[in-house]
């Protein structure tokens, strides 16, 4: 089995200076800054049948500030927005 490793770089360098983006492909549905996506399970009811359920993380489309007040349209949860990972435009 031969497994092969691909090597992204940062094409979104403007952005670095307030903010650091997830490398590699955008996926919808996950958080631009910490990566957070979907988390799938298992549905347990009392009778020990299982369905699938999906969690998705609370994400806010927002305009955060670049560099050089330049703005920038993206999807972000609530805890990066919270803990101040990013800076809305006010």
């Amino acid at each position: 089995m031969v497994l092969y490793v691909r090597v992204f770089f940062s094409t979104n360098a403007h952005l670095n200076a307030h903010f650091t983006l997830r490398e590699g492909f955008t996926v919808a549905g996950t958080c631009k800054i910490c990566g957070k996506g979907k988390l799938s399970g298992n549905q347990v009811s009392h009778s020990n049948n299982k369905t699938k359920k999906m969690s998705k993380p609370n994400l806010q489309s927002i305009k955060a500030v670049g560099p050089h007040g330049s703005h920038v349209r993206m999807q972000v949860c609530t805890r990066c927005i919270r803990s101040g990972k990013v800076t809305k435009v006010s």
